[in-house]
């Protein structure tokens, strides 16, 4: 979940820096579901990230992409305080080896295009709607693509921010 975390804030940096590029063939969710689904009764509850986000994760998921083999995927779902429904928001599918990341980065260039960010060992695809990160870690050999609704991702940050600012207040 660090690692989800740390995708998170960089997809609020580039959006408040005012990065919004489309990409070709944008995900629209994954495996059947759609940005803003509920779990489905096949899912399997994880944990819960905080009052807002639980993780779920499908025991009946293929855990490979073409060639790329993933020992995890797990599904993020939002749930406003004003209601009960948990919405999908992301999606993070995580991998070991550096051979993965080099299938991924290929499978991704060719379905995406060319990323709207490039770093060393990080690929990154952003919209107005989506965002996909693809990154490694050498030192662990450990890497992760996200695929997130960034519209659900930013009304879950703006709930949250506002929720600290409202307990905040209390110290004053």
């Amino acid at each position: 979940m660090k690692k989800i975390a740390v995708v998170a804030v960089l997809v609020m940096a580039l959006a408040w820096c005012g990065m919004a590029f489309a990409f070709q063939n944008e995900p629209e969710g994954f495996r059947g579901l759609k940005w803003g689904d509920p779990p489905t009764e096949d899912m399997e509850f994880l944990r819960e990230e905080d009052q807002w986000i639980n993780s779920y994760r499908d025991p009946g998921d293929k855990l490979e992409l073409g060639d790329a083999r993933f020992y995890m995927i797990e599904y993020e779902f939002y749930t406003p305080s004003n209601t009960t429904v948990r919405r999908l928001m992301g999606v993070g599918l995580f991998f070991k080896d550096k051979e993965n990341f080099e299938i991924l980065k290929t499978i991704c260039t060719v379905e995406f295009g060319e990323p709207t960010n490039k770093g060393f060992d990080e690929l990154d695809w952003f919209s107005l709607d989506t965002a996909v990160l693809l990154t490694y870690e050498s030192i662990d050999e450990d890497g992760l693509l996200v695929l997130m609704s960034r519209p659900i991702f930013e009304q879950y940050t703006r709930e949250k921010e506002k929720k600290e600012v409202e307990e905040a207040e209390k110290d004053w």
